[in-house]
């Protein structure tokens, strides 16, 4: 019978809890040109079973966002962005009363020595003890394996400093059917230093009548990266075949905290019965 390790992940970029898991805030943004001291404290909440106790220990990685907005966690070494050497934790191993909460304090150190842009951290929380699950041989009976298991939670740290630009462009915006029903695709820039974290609406018009209105599926573009996104179209308000205009208004923030909007259009047409 063999032993096989695994491991649960469950990556904040704007989950609010994994399993059993929960942790508040799921992300952390700094802007350390606001920071006097050259260090950076911040605390995380976690959130254990609510049946028993729990015990964690946290460490730091490293991730970049790839082109698919999905974090992809790598070995830092030899990158200037990585943060994770910095990272203290206060308490670093500790144990979660059931239906209880721990903080966890989060130093930061020699922000001021950081590279212009974005850096970029992880912070895990993992359970100490793994559990044990039998797993049966497929298509006979008895066990094939024990799965040793533990999860653990990852909160993404962004520290931006120095001269760092977020800017978003919108290279094509169209319309595309597929077997199950007309979608937009559009592809996404971030040409500046640090990620942008987009929003939205989306407008059915007919004229000058807006149709229906629904939101855009937010997203995260890594720095100097593009993603393409894909959403399905909400056809449920338009009652009638016809020409329409469909009318994205993607939004971000600027490093200024400033919004900024772009729109772009498409022809929506719809053929047949509704």
């Amino acid at each position: 019978m063999k032993k096989i390790l695994g491991l649960l992940v469950a990556l904040c970029m704007g989950i609010p809890a994994f399993a059993s898991v929960t942790v508040s805030p799921t992300r952390i943004e700094i802007n350390a040109n606001k920071i006097k001291n050259n260090y950076v404290t911040t605390a995380i909440e976690i959130k254990g079973d609510t049946t028993k106790a729990v015990r964690y220990r946290a460490y730091p990685g490293y991730f970049k966002i790839s082109d698919k907005s999905e974090m992809i966690m790598l070995d830092g070494k030899g990158d200037i962005h990585d943060i994770s050497d910095r990272i203290r934790f206060v308490p670093s191993e500790f144990t979660v009363p059931a239906g209880k909460a721990q903080k966890v304090r989060v130093n930061i150190a020699n922000v001021k020595t950081l590279p212009e842009g974005e850096s970029r951290a992880v912070l895990y929380f993992e359970d100490v003890n793994a559990k044990e699950f039998s797993v049966p041989y497929t298509g006979g009976s008895g066990i094939g394996a024990q799965l040793l298991l533990k999860t653990r939670v990852g909160v993404p740290v962004y520290v931006d400093k120095g001269n760092f630009v977020k800017k978003a462009d919108i290279e094509y915006f169209k319309i595309v059917q597929q077997k199950d029903g007309l979608y937009t695709e559009m592809k996404v820039l971030s040409t500046g230093n640090s990620k942008i974290r987009y929003s939205g609406t989306y407008q059915i018009i007919q004229g000058k009548k807006l149709i229906a209105e629904y939101p855009v599926d937010g997203n995260v573009v890594g720095d100097n990266n593009s993603y393409v996104a894909r959403q399905k179209i909400d056809t449920s308000k338009i009652k009638a075949p016809g020409e329409y205009t469909l009318r994205l208004v993607f939004s971000y923030f600027d490093e200024k905290d400033n919004r900024k909007n772009i729109k772009k259009d498409a022809i929506l047409r719809i053929n047949g019965e509704i």
